[in-house]
């Protein structure tokens, strides 16, 4: 299967940049078909190797590098994929497989055989795991608004309350979140293929807003610590 990279490009803005941002992008895009008016929740639990390699990757800021995750919706089974995403500069490739519940229990407990029959994502993740043993790290939960453009196939989107929980398994149904950002932060993303439209561009410009190498899994991973202790009473 041919990858296909995407351009992705992220920020950190106050709540003051969001609702003017907000406002331009409801009056020339329309809301993702996912979610209610395009917003949803996002749980992502990511696994790291024995070396700690996705999180040093990233910390190094390595031009290419490469990521698992389990992603599921609302706190619901209902979807559940198996994600790899992969980074070279600022160009991004996600590849994906569906798995069941059953699957995603297995995958926790440390059952990795029936990937390697799933292909796609699941036989990458089955390849990593045989080599380095991958094992769950940190989760990763946030607030996804989300609008979009066919033109270009520009996605941009605005997460919001960025969580993680020391309880890993988050349909379990009983973790508790715990916010990692003080000031109410959010992280704008824009994602596009080859191009994206001026009338867009536009929207997006006239505020002080700069680039910025944006990682939910290390910001997560770094709050962890000082989750466990909130939740363990240490």
């Amino acid at each position: 299967m041919e990858k296909r990279f995407r351009h992705e490009y992220k920020y950190i803005i106050n709540s003051g940049f969001y609702h003017i941002l907000r406002q331009r992008l409801k009056a020339a895009m329309r809301p993702d078909p996912n979610g209610e008016n395009g917003v949803y929740r996002i749980t992502s639990l990511y696994f790291d190797d024995i070396y700690r390699s996705a999180y040093n990757d990233k910390a190094l800021g390595l031009d290419s590098r490469k990521k698992y995750r389990v992603r599921y919706y609302d706190l619901s089974p209902e979807l559940i994929r198996l994600e790899v995403k992969e980074k070279k500069g600022d160009m991004v490739c996600k590849r994906s497989s569906r798995l069941s519940v059953e699957e995603y229990k297995m995958l926790l407990d440390g059952k990795r055989h029936f990937l390697k029959e799933k292909g796609s994502a699941a036989e990458e993740f089955y390849i990593s795991d045989r080599a380095v043993k991958l094992s769950p790290s940190v989760l990763v939960d946030y607030r996804r608004e989300a609008y979009v453009c066919r033109a270009g196939n520009v996605r941009i989107t605005f997460d919001t309350e960025l969580k993680t929980s020391p309880q890993l398994d988050a349909l379990c149904g009983s973790s508790e979140f715990y916010s990692v950002f003080e000031n109410g932060e959010i992280i704008l993303e824009v994602k596009y293929d080859s191009f994206i439209p001026s009338h867009i561009q536009a929207l997006l410009s006239g505020i002080p807003i700069t680039r910025e190498s944006v990682s939910k899994f290390v910001l997560c991973t770094d709050k962890s610590p000082e989750a466990a202790k909130c939740a363990f009473g240490a």
